[in-house]
């Protein structure tokens, strides 16, 4: 008993460490963004949710096309329950868009083409 509990402990231990990366990863990209003057794009979403997966391709291309103006981070919210909390992500996937100054412009859920993002970055200067 005792050494299932032990066990047990150790693997919420690790569960919670592994959490937390993420969390600092993205606090990491988000100060940098800030410094650098970037804007920032979070997908909120989780692994294997398919309208997330294909928001894949679409992050992949606005990294390229935006590249030096605009960080796009993706938070597997199933891991990262806090950050879920902290942006109110109450739906899969959720993209949060933030300005320079780290304040949030623009929210949109579901899948979310990038012909319907590059007129909302437009419109933010980006």
């Amino acid at each position: 008993m005792k050494r299932s509990v032990s066990f047990l402990i150790t693997i919420l231990t690790f569960l919670s460490i592994v959490g937390n990366s993420n969390a600092i990863e993205l606090n990491t990209v988000l100060n940098n963004a800030r410094k650098e003057g970037k804007a920032v794009m979070l997908e909120l979403g989780s692994v294997g949710c398919v309208p997330c997966e294909q928001m894949k391709p679409v992050m992949e291309k606005l990294r390229t096309s935006y590249k030096g103006r605009l960080e796009v981070f993706f938070v597997d919210v199933r891991k990262d329950r806090d950050t879920a909390r902290k942006f109110n992500v109450f739906a899969i996937p959720t993209q949060v868009f933030l300005d320079k100054n780290g304040r949030e412009f623009h929210r949109h859920m579901g899948f979310y083409g990038y012909e319907e993002i590059v007129p909302i970055l437009k419109k933010a200067g980006i």
